[in-house]
Order: C-alpha cells, then sequence, then structure tokens
C-alpha cells in the first residue's frame, strides 16, 4: 500500500521538479510546531506554525500531510481525505536548510527538522503504521544533499 501512495506523490510532484532533481521519499505525517510532542500531535491532530517560519501559514492548513523528499528538498503536500498525497503544493523547504534534529521510534514515531535557525522547523508524528515510512524518511535525510 506505502508504495502505491509513494509511487503517486512522485507522480503529483513531477512537474514541479527542477532539472536533474530526484525524488527519494514520500510519506504522509502529521506536521506540526518544531516544539510538538509525538502523543499531543496525533491526539489533537491540530497544526500550530508559530515556529514553522519559512513555511509559515501555507502549513496551517492542515495537520495532515505529505511529505515528499527530493535530492534538492522537501514537499509539502496536502493530504486526501484517503490519506493519499493531494495535488496543492503547501510549503517546501531546500535540503541545504534542512537538518534533522531528533528521532524518536516507537509506537508513534517523531522526527523534528530543524530549518536552520533555533525554534525554525516542523515536527513529523507518524502512527505504528508508518513507522517504516519514518524510518525510511530519516535514513534519507542523513544523507548529504546533492546541490
Amino acid at each position: 500500500m506505502q508504495q502505491k501512495l509513494q509511487t503517486r506523490a512522485f507522480e503529483q510532484v513531477t512537474p514541479i521538479l527542477h532539472p536533474g532533481e530526484q525524488p527519494l521519499v514520500a510519506t504522509r505525517a502529521m506536521v506540526g510546531k518544531f516544539s510538538a510532542g509525538r502523543l499531543g500531535a496525533v491526539v489533537s491532530q491540530a497544526l500550530v506554525v508559530e515556529g514553522a517560519g519559512m513555511l509559515g501559514a501555507a502549513l496551517a492548513s492542515t495537520g495532515k500531510q505529505f511529505v515528499v523528499l527530493t535530492t534538492h528538498r522537501m514537499i509539502f503536500l496536502s493530504q486526501t481525505f484517503l490519506g493519499g498525497p493531494g495535488k496543492n503544493v503547501l510549503g517546501e523547504v531546500p535540503r541545504a536548510q534542512l537538518s534533522l534534529a531528533e528521532v524518536k521510534m516507537g509506537i508513534v514515531s517523531l522526527l523534528r527538522l530543524s530549518f536552520g535557525t533555533p525554534g525554525d522547523g516542523v515536527a513529523l508524528t507518524f502512527p505504528r503504521v508508518d513507522k517504516k515510512n519514518a524510518e525510511s524518511l530519516a535514513a534519507a535525510l542523513q544523507q548529504a544533499p546533492t546541490a
């Protein structure tokens, strides 16, 4: 099932990719403010973007999103009612400004992504069913960006 969703997400972002840019990993996630905890983000399913900085109001539209990591950037897409990748691009962050600040794997997994300045970033939470996707995204983020 995840492979189908990832393929659909890659298809959604293909028209906006830069020359030479390749999608690496795509997964659904709850996007919250950088300081959000694992259980709080999942229980409330609300997005507070006070700390989201450069993504600002674009990511405020929903907590449930689809994230696509490419060789050049991370793209945040809307999520359909059934949990697939939507067509709307909610925001993007260049890989050069993106770093993996924290990883917590468990029943609810958490990845904190920093955008360069303290407190500027987002927390991505994943339910147990998406734990392998969180692990794949974390592994891809730990590799150096290309360009």
